[in-house]
């Protein structure tokens, strides 16, 4: 039990950090652009009591432990560790591809995680990307997502952070499913499924300090600006799933058609008078 609890605190602080972190573009958008679209807040009040909570978590524990992972581990060990977490999550990111019908970014992600935990050293290197295999890691709550099951109201949760209801339940399929935990079993799987989320914690935070601090300093309220980023973020990645099954049935639909492209017709010229 101890485990299970500890390991959701540390699976919590990758998604207070990834709730808000976004592209550099992303942070120096204005407050007014972000908040065009409209958000489904009803326990607004609830939530704003929550994110200060996660805020305290974050400034007192995890981010003095990112400053100095940062400044103590050379970066080059950084990125094999960022890399290896990657390789990790491709197992995953495989099952959700196929769960959506993308038998072809299932057939990489497999592949990236076949090449890169045995040429690339069990994921500490990215060979993969070399020959042109590259893949986002996706979760089970794109995959709801492309079911069509709506996100539901927007949530803060203790820890958790940014949220809604189609997206808690993603993760918990996510970190129930993977792969990777049942290596083991028992308290061999729980340690392995501690120690990723404490390194991806750390990792993901060290590598968006500047970001997540220019984003609390610029931000007229900072509560708005990560729920915009957030609810922003995780439907353009619904759209782009949505967008990738619409073109790959487009693409079946015409490939049943054979074209003859030997065929040569005749020459026509039309002349107008």
């Amino acid at each position: 039990m101890k485990y299970r609890i500890l390991i959701v605190l540390f699976l919590s602080s990758v998604l207070v950090l990834q709730g808000c972190a976004s592209k550099e573009a992303s942070v120096n958008d204005s407050n007014s652009e972000t908040e065009i679209v409209s958000v489904n807040d009803p326990l607004e009040k609830v939530n704003r009591v929550i994110f200060q909570f996660n805020i305290i978590f974050d400034k007192l524990i995890l981010r003095p432990i990112a400053i100095t992972y940062k400044a103590i581990v050379p970066e080059f060990l950084r990125n094999r560790i960022t890399y290896s977490l990657n390789n990790l999550g491709m197992p995953i990111t495989a099952v959700n591809n196929l769960l959506q019908g993308e038998l072809a970014k299932a057939g990489v992600s497999t592949s990236r995680f076949i090449i890169n935990s045995t040429v690339g050293v069990l994921g500490f290197f990215d060979p993969a990307s070399s020959i042109g295999l590259e893949s986002e890691n996706e979760d089970f709550g794109q995959t709801l997502s492309v079911w069509g099951v709506p996100s539901g109201p927007y949530l803060v949760l203790p820890f958790l952070g940014p949220s809604n209801p189609r997206d808690f339940t993603g993760l918990l399929s996510t970190s129930l499913l993977d792969p990777m935990y049942q290596i083991g079993g028992g308290s061999a799987s729980d340690s392995q499924r501690l120690y990723r989320m404490g390194t991806g914690a750390v990792d993901f935070r060290s590598q968006n300090i500047e970001i997540l601090d220019d984003l609390q300093d610029n931000s007229i309220d900072y509560y708005a600006a990560v729920r915009s980023f957030y609810s922003q973020g995780r439907e353009s990645q619904a759209s782009n799933n949505l967008e990738n099954n619409t073109k790959t049935q487009e693409n079946d639909i015409f490939d049943d058609f054979d074209i003859d492209e030997s065929y040569v017709g005749p020459d026509i010229e039309i002349i107008y008078d």
